[in-house]
């Protein structure tokens, strides 16, 4: 296999079209989730009617994983940019919904408490004092999601949504692995550019733009309510095939290995990644070397590093699980090197002052005062790694998201519904499953 990238001018500058399809996306999809998440974190905050379940929607509606949302838009939208908007915007008003909600909450008691007392409404003390102290917080954890949502784009890409995603499942179906390259490192670098011009406030304008544009061209060319109203009826009531009951068993236990495997090793790759890119533990020169290691590793999906290592090493879930690895390494080393940043001064001072070496510092130092830290960003990767076996079943690794793509290209409908409840149920069960477990570690 020829993995040379195709560098050509001609096919660089044909890469354009896919390249603004997978952006105007996550722009469009962004300015629908940031307006509808502001708006119902204020609903949430103010506690009015409904508030308490529209708060469990939002949880339920972030726990279905963004490849499934986007198969379900695909089948209801039809194939194209307009329905992967759709599944981005679902997605990501959901998530920012329940976060946002959160950050409001947690807003400094003494301001909101001076505003109530003058006998203020509910929503005027969200407005006006909640989201005034917390508007910061709100704008920095949304340039996050910004770059989760460019990921998030080429990932439904791959399944009829069109950009990147498209191109680069289209050069693996076609063996076409030198333009697969190609994407590959065009991906990388749009992800660590997206990251550098955010740092930016007036970008923010051109993106708002953007997002009006896309969503304007979305809703009036590619989008079919009548259409998506009588294919949404066809998959109701959900039902799985006949003997699918007994397979669910053996499907599970493949996608929770991918998940657990590829959480454990990413892990383990990740804690010596995250060491040597700290800061504090190692030289400027080691680390910044390590850091953009670790950029290159996050910056490709998941999915993208399945459908890679699917054609190279074959279907299956240890694929699925290397795929996981990869990521999980960049993600968690990111994290795990802030963890170690942040550790006491005192105790890693008192014990260099004995001699201990670099090594001894490491095992006996920073590991030991970033083990709560580091295990909690190790259980929020494995919840996420749940949804994203499912995503990378899908192309070939097996479980649930095996079952839920073969139902969705035979157009059985009603299957495809009933698979995705099942999905659904599975990452629910290991969110709550966690959260539990990060309360007993002294999580608030």
């Amino acid at each position: 296999m020829n993995w040379t990238p195709d560098l050509s001018p001609h096919y660089l500058i044909a890469l354009l079209g896919p390249l603004a399809e997978t952006l105007e996306m996550a722009a469009g999809a962004m300015l629908i989730a940031t307006l509808l998440g502001i708006m119902l974190s204020i609903w949430i905050t103010a506690r009015l009617p409904g508030a308490r379940f529209l708060y469990g929607l939002l949880a339920a509606l972030r726990s279905i994983p963004d490849l499934t949302l986007a198969i379900f838009c695909v089948i209801i939208a039809g194939i194209g940019p307009g329905a992967g908007l759709l599944a981005v915007a679902i997605f990501y008003s959901s998530a920012m919904g329940k976060v946002f909600s959160d950050l409001l909450r947690t807003a400094g008691p003494g301001p909101v408490e001076a505003l109530r007392a003058t006998g203020a409404p509910s929503v005027v003390v969200v407005v006006f004092a909640h989201l005034q102290l917390r508007l910061r917080d709100l704008m920095t954890y949304g340039r996050y999601e910004f770059e989760c949502a460019v990921r998030t784009s080429v990932i439904v890409g791959a399944v009829g949504g069109g950009g990147l995603g498209a191109e680069i499942a289209g050069s693996i179906n076609a063996f076409d692995f030198r333009r697969t390259a190609t994407l590959v490192l065009v991906l990388i670098a749009v992800m660590i550019g997206t990251e550098r011009l955010l740092r930016y406030g007036r970008v923010a304008w051109i993106l708002v733009v953007t997002g009006v544009l896309s969503i304007g061209t979305a809703w009036t060319e590619r989008l079919h309510l009548g259409h998506a109203w009588a294919t949404f009826g066809s998959m109701l009531p959900p039902r799985l095939p006949e003997g699918a009951l007994g397979l669910i068993p053996r499907l599970l236990a493949e996608t929770l290995f991918m998940a657990v495997a590829g959480t454990l090793i990413g892990a383990l790759i990740a804690l010596p990644l995250g060491l040597c890119s700290s800061r504090r533990f190692v030289p400027r020169w080691l680390a910044f070397p390590v850091r953009r290691f670790l950029e290159i590793l996050r910056a490709v999906p998941e999915v993208v590093w399945g459908l890679i290592l699917i054609t190279a090493a074959g279907v299956g879930p240890m694929a699925g699980a290397t795929a996981l690895a990869i990521h999980s390494a960049g993600c968690l080393g990111r994290l795990f090197a802030e963890s170690f940043d942040n550790v006491a001064d005192e105790p890693v001072a008192a014990l260099a002052a004995t001699g201990a070496s670099p090594i001894g510092l490491a095992a006996f130092g920073y590991v030991p005062l970033a083990l709560q830290t580091v295990t909690i960003h190790t259980l929020f990767r494995l919840e996420w790694n749940v949804r994203a076996a499912a995503v990378i079943g899908m192309i070939g690794a097996g479980g649930i998201g095996g079952a839920l793509f073969n139902s969705q290209q035979l157009f059985f409908y009603r299957e495809t519904m009933a698979w995705i409840l099942v999905t659904w149920l599975l990452v629910a069960a290991v969110d709550f499953a966690g959260s539990r477990v990060r309360r007993r570690l002294g999580e608030a």
